[in-house]
């Protein structure tokens, strides 16, 4: 099932499948504690993610945590000028996935071109100048219907070979879905569990968590 499809039919689940109690009403409480349950989890999860993230990157050891937050904040500066050039609403960023961390790790260490498998949302290039207006960039900004992709992420690794007059990063950017479409949607494609790891196929062993 493609990544659209996907989207498409775990929103059309939340739209028409209300809670519903044993008189047949409503129980919109319900359904909003739900949600904010799901929300809860993936907070917890996000800051996993935020931690993991700064131990598992090439370059992690000579590249302090305030450099590498400043280096993505000028990336998602660059995205919120292209995106008001456009005159199109601003998109939420949000803490980089587990999957697209490793992901674009792989990239950072191999140089191999890598992809989201399930949302085909994630985009990398190699850059000196961290407020560029790639092409890639531009794409995956722009290029990606905004009802399906509301938010993104954005990952910097320094690259092994930076210096301080020759700076050198891969940079990731990944177009996300709702969190709800997120966290729900895999579990409807044909092979669930299957489809929720092979994304793990594409990454290095050096960039993978210690539990995989």
């Amino acid at each position: 099932m493609s990544g659209n499809r996907v989207n498409q039919a775990v929103w059309a689940l939340l739209v028409i499948t209300p809670v519903i109690n044993t008189n047949g009403a409503f129980r919109i409480g319900d359904m909003m504690a739900g949600v904010k349950s799901i929300r809860a989890s993936v907070a917890i999860m996000a800051l996993t993610v935020s931690v993991y993230a700064q131990l598992t990157q090439p370059g992690a050891s000579k590249w302090s945590p305030k450099s590498k937050q400043a280096a993505e904040v000028a990336v998602a500066k660059k995205i919120d000028e292209i995106r008001a050039s456009a005159k199109l609403p601003a998109l939420k960023r949000v803490t980089p996935s587990t999957m697209d961390v490793q992901l674009v790790c792989t990239a950072a260490l191999t140089g191999a071109e890598v992809h989201d498998p399930l949302y085909a949302g994630l985009r990398t290039y190699v850059t000196n100048d961290l407020s560029a207006e790639t092409e890639a960039l531009n794409k995956v900004i722009l290029g990606l219907p905004d009802k399906y992709y509301p938010r993104y992420s954005v990952i910097v690794v320094q690259n092994a070979n930076s210096t301080p007059e020759n700076p050198s990063y891969t940079v990731g950017v990944a177009r996300r879905p709702t969190a709800v479409i997120e966290f729900f949607g895999p579990l409807l494609g044909d092979n669930p569990f299957k489809d929720m790891n092979v994304w793990k196929k594409q990454v290095a062993p050096e960039c993978r968590s210690p539990k995989d």
